[in-house]
């Protein structure tokens, strides 16, 4: 067998993301023989709005692309697999099967909002915008249509949790369930080659140890295993212990008050596990039935509609999550009476962050109300509208796109829904592990890697610890990582070169 010593088959490994959103890491696999087999883990559109620009391009050759491993059905994490073959890819692409089923969901949605011109119907070009889950500005410059989703598709296999498959005559995969989100799976990948000891690599994706909808399954039989673990830090410097349930608090307050509730929501998970949250507060006594309970949003539509008719995947008292006297919105009809009633109701709207969907219509009337409160319940960015309005003081004038409003609405935030795990929860998935070779810290804010990153050496103690980023490459071996150094073949640095009528993008 190999040791040490030998350099005959190695993994590079590079992000396409430095932080949270677009996420896509790249390996790079050569064998003792000079084949060279590159891959891709995740292919997701970046969401913040300083690296929208890296929508547009790839810097690498999509046709050099053998495969995508997928972990879960967030637009972060697949909006661009359309893209990557409307510019070349030709590969499989693996995926859990229920996140198989539900890629459609996303990906026509998606395709929808990107291609329609406003030139075509302004009217329903509005509604569309309306309704968006994903940037707006990316309407400027098609990224893919329905067309390239469904051939994109055709490439899509779902694969068992905890099955083992090949995918070439060296590399084979297993999709461990996380319960980050119905379909998530946290990554095995295995290189071999005669006369070498194995690759191991552990891709955890976006990674909770429980969800309050579904339960997971557990599997040991990777515990023992020599192992290179590239793990999320989204949650990394957050410990639960400092976690405030204060969801039903705000709330209730704002019931009491007979306020308007708005609760931002992600499309997926957060649309679904909030529905059963107010349903649990009815039971219990806690929330009047006779409270009107609306949600918004297209996609969020679809994806409820996936989890009630596909209740085998959900634990046995959730498989009807939703509340009494809770109503989708349909139209712009029905929005706009909405936002003229001054009844006491509950409206979830997409999205989380309160940038897209028809969060972009309630957000900019309803800040200026004092008989609201508007809820977050997960991560903003600190540029999105959600960042920007928990940031600004109550009763404080400030510009909101262009027009200068008064905080009047209550603005709240909580974290206690996160499908993340915290600190905690991150560094017991690692102790699980009896033989870690390298930890390589991936999927945060910079300031939270570098965090847990220290945490991660201190207290779990693996030979190497790194950080994964789109400037250097890391090389890993079966005994662990060699070295990183700086990437010369991928340049991610994008220019811009602006025309009177479109954005230019070059390397």
């Amino acid at each position: 067998m190999g040791n040490k010593n030998k350099t005959n088959m190695y993994v590079d490994i590079i992000s396409l993301h430095n932080e949270v959103t677009g996420s896509c890491i790249i390996c790079t696999v050569r064998f003792p023989d000079k084949e060279k087999i590159r891959f891709l883990i995740d292919c997701g559109l970046f969401q913040e709005e300083n690296y929208q620009l890296q929508n547009f391009s790839f810097p690498f050759d999509p046709k050099e692309i053998k495969f995508v491993l997928v972990t879960h059905n967030h637009i972060d994490h697949v909006g661009r697999l359309p893209k990557l073959y409307k510019d070349g890819f030709r590969g499989n692409i693996y995926a859990s099967k229920i996140t198989s089923m539900l890629m459609p969901l996303a990906l026509y949605n998606t395709a929808e909002i990107l291609s329609y011109s406003f030139q075509k119907n302004p009217n329903k070009y509005k509604k569309i915008i309306e309704d968006a889950s994903v940037p707006v500005f990316l309407n400027n410059d098609v990224l893919y249509d329905s067309k390239n989703v469904e051939e994109m598709l055709s490439y899509v296999t779902g694969k068992e949790y905890n099955s083992t498959f090949k995918i070439t005559d060296n590399i084979s995969a297993t999709l461990i369930p996380n319960a980050h989100l119905l379909g998530a799976a946290s990554i095995l990948v295995t290189i071999s080659y005669e006369n070498e000891d194995p690759i191991y690599l552990y891709f955890s994706g976006d990674y909770s140890p429980n969800n309050r909808l579904f339960d997971v399954e557990e599997n040991n039989s990777i515990y023992n295993l020599p192992i290179n673990i590239v793990q999320e830090s989204t949650y990394g410097k957050t410990s639960k212990d400092t976690i405030e349930y204060t969801f039903r608090k705000y709330l209730l307050n704002s019931i009491k008050n007979k306020e308007t509730c708005i609760i931002p929501v992600f499309s997926q998970g957060r649309a679904q596990e909030i529905p059963y949250e107010l349903k649990q507060m009815q039971q219990e006594g806690l929330l009047d039935t006779s409270i009107p309970i609306f949600a918004d949003g297209k996609l969020s539509y679809s994806y409820t509609n996936f989890y009630l008719n596909h209740s085998e995947f959900l634990k046995k008292e959730v498989k009807n999550f939703l509340p009494e006297n809770f109503n989708f919105v349909k139209d712009n009809i029905e929005r706009e009476k909405l936002l003229t009633d001054r009844s006491c109701k509950i409206i979830l709207t997409t999205s989380g962050m309160g940038n897209y969907g028809p969060a972009q219509t309630y957000l900019p009337y309803y800040i200026s109300r004092p008989k609201c409160s508007i809820i977050f319940c997960g991560y903003t960015t600190p540029d999105s509208l959600g960042g920007k309005l928990k940031q600004v003081k109550k009763n404080e004038l400030f510009n909101l796109n262009g027009l200068i409003v008064k905080k009047a609405a209550n603005v709240y935030s909580t974290n206690e829904f996160s499908g993340h795990a915290k600190k905690e929860e991150l560094l017991n998935l690692l102790r699980k592990f009896n033989n870690i070779k390298s930890v390589i810290i991936n999927h945060g804010n910079t300031d939270v890697k570098e965090y847990y990153a220290k945490r991660v050496v201190n207290e779990i103690a693996p030979k190497n610890v790194a950080l994964l980023d789109n400037q250097n490459y890391i090389r890993i071996y079966a005994y662990g990582i060699a070295k990183t150094f700086k990437a010369t073949d991928i340049n991610i640095r994008y220019r811009i070169k602006l025309s009177e009528n479109s954005l230019s993008f070059y390397f």
